[in-house]
């Protein structure tokens, strides 16, 4: 357990630097890291190219993402594109119900694609949804990124629960129905706990979103469908294109983040005048580019702390200790996932690593498979905190504190994952 010792003891110091000391997160995260793998027994070329390793691999495809998406929802929101989905969502829903609304759009949009570009594509509607509703900004967002997490852990297409599904050998058909059932009920969990602790909630929309409300136009006719379509067409893209096992170059090409928001992009150029066309368009790469540099750094060494958190390899060191453990029963599957979760801040590694746990228990028959799939999903939820590269770019676009995003944020995804698992629980007692 020393090298799980190390781990927190790093992890500690970290929040204590951020939080207390006010060292900024890019420093505090690339020396972390440092320690971390050094006192793993790491040397210093290897941590280093493990830092750089996992800087370049989060960056390689999020880099862009963050900035096409900071571009698409930059047009949105100057052309009023952003108003008129918000004035849509709020009429649909009311405005007394916008967190579940937030909630039920992250559900179904979660399962297709992946969390960081969800959460992007539909900030710019957050924002609008906040000026408009009265409801903080925080509110919103923790009911969408909680929802989107739910369905990122426990719905299939989604890559994590489809290797659940392989690794356990169980039936993805038996599996969804119990899933989506688990996950409805760590959504609404969710949502309880949004609505008892509003008043903590409160949160100003940070001055790098806004706009000047002078700047913005009015939306009239047949344009009013684009930004719907704008912010639409990428998510259908790269739900579609996870939908289909085809390798094709067309289905490869759409399902990519990177162009399916890139084509959403296109899609909300109609939206800016003809005079001036090209350097407005240029103007709004420059402002996205400023607003999105700091998010993209800090989110790249997230992942660069997460990849040393993988190569010092403590996940594995606890593996041995997990074989003698079944008498916890349907617990185990929960409690090993929120821990794996907890300690090395990816969802997926710890789906993967639970069911490489759980497969030779499953295959005595000792436990049942669909349940300790959905065990498995709920107990991955866990707490999201400092070594989630999720954490700092949500930190990041709403301009939070840490100290606050860990007594929200993580607090919730701890309270979503805990109602996941009591209703499998409760399946389980009653199966």
């Amino acid at each position: 357990m020393t090298g799980l010792a190390v781990l927190i003891g790093c992890i500690v110091l970290l929040i204590v630097a951020i939080t207390i000391l006010k060292v900024h997160p890019i420093p505090a995260l690339l020396i972390a890291g440092l320690i971390l793998g050094l006192s793993s027994g790491g040397s210093v070329e290897a941590v280093t190219e493990s830092l750089l390793s996992g800087f370049g691999n989060t960056l390689k495809w999020i880099g862009l993402v963050i900035l096409f998406g900071t571009l698409l929802g930059e047009i949105l929101a100057v052309t009023g594109g952003a108003d008129v989905i918000a004035d849509s969502v709020i009429k649909v829903f009311g405005i007394k119900r916008l967190p579940l609304a937030m909630a039920v759009i992250g559900f179904l949009v979660g399962i297709p694609v992946f969390v960081d570009v969800a959460y992007l594509t539909l900030l710019p509607t957050i924002i609008a949804l906040s000026r408009k509703s009265g409801h903080s900004v925080l509110v919103l967002g923790l009911s969408l990124a909680s929802s989107l997490t739910v369905a990122h852990a426990l719905i299939p297409p989604t890559p994590g629960p489809l290797a659940v599904a392989a690794i356990l050998e169980t039936d993805i058909g038996g599996m969804i129905p119990i899933n989506v059932t688990v996950g409805l009920v760590a959504v609404v969990g969710g949502l309880l706990w949004i609505k008892f602790n509003r008043h903590h909630l409160a949160l100003p929309l940070s001055k790098r979103l806004l706009v000047d409300e002078g700047d913005k136009k009015t939306i009239h006719g047949p344009k009013r469908a684009l930004p719907f379509i704008a912010l639409l067409i990428p998510l259908i893209l790269m739900g579609m294109g996870n939908l289909f096992s085809s390798d094709t170059a067309i289905i490869a090409f759409i399902k990519n983040p990177v162009w399916a928001l890139l084509i959403g992009v296109v899609f909300a150029l109609p939206l800016l005048e003809r005079k001036g066309f090209s350097k407005k368009l240029n103007d709004f790469f420059q402002t996205a580019g400023a607003k999105s540099a700091t998010v993209i750094l800090i989110t790249g060494t997230g992942g660069a702390f997460g990849q040393v958190i993988k190569d010092t390899e403590i996940v594995n060191a606890l593996l041995p200790d997990a074989s003698g453990w079944s008498a916890f029963g349907i617990l185990l599957p929960f409690l090993l996932s929120f821990m794996f979760t907890t300690v090395t801040g990816s969802i997926t590694v710890s789906l993967i690593t639970t069911a490489s746990i759980m497969a030779p228990i499953i295959a005595n028959g000792s436990l049942p498979p669909e349940l300790t799939a959905a065990a498995i999903g709920a107990g991955s939820l866990g707490v999201i905190h400092v070594n989630s590269s999720f954490f700092w770019l949500f930190k990041e676009v709403h301009d939070i504190g840490t100290t606050k995003l860990l007594k929200t944020f993580s607090v919730l995804t701890a309270v979503v994952s805990i109602f996941g698992g009591l209703m499998v629980f409760v399946l389980f007692l009653f199966k």
